[in-house]
């Protein structure tokens, strides 16, 4: 069983910019990251499983914690498929990390300095 992933280099950059500003750990934005990619309704791309692995070193515990079990059913959920645990992690939560990390930095740049609020009201729509 793995317990550590490598996210992507670019998002590495991204959350350094976005913890620099916000203060933000890596461990949160991950999580933030994920919520992201889980968020929306297109299924993970041949694409998202083919980045490199040279940015962030991150433990599973760090990452997921005590709501492990939580993230791979939403996961799960998401690809509507059965994952088993090497599939999950750090596969498919690398895939979520690097996709959501994109969203995530979208959602800092467009929030104009108000991050925390407009991340509370994402889902309030226009």
């Amino acid at each position: 069983m793995i317990f550590k992933l490598k996210t992507s280099k670019s998002t590495m950059t991204l959350f350094e910019e976005i913890g620099s500003a916000t203060h933000l750990q890596p461990f949160a934005l991950c999580k933030l990251a994920m919520a992201l990619s889980l968020h929306t309704s297109e299924s993970l791309k041949d694409s998202d499983f083919k980045v490199d692995s040279d940015g962030l070193e991150l433990n599973r515990q760090t990452i997921t914690g005590e709501y492990d079990d939580l993230f791979k059913a939403l996961i799960i959920s998401h690809t509507g498929t059965n994952l088993n645990d090497n599939d999950y992690f750090p596969k498919y939560v690398k895939a979520h990390i690097d996709r959501g990390a994109k969203y995530l930095f979208l959602e800092f740049k467009y929030s104009n300095k108000n991050f925390y609020k407009h991340l509370l009201e994402l889902d309030k729509g226009i």
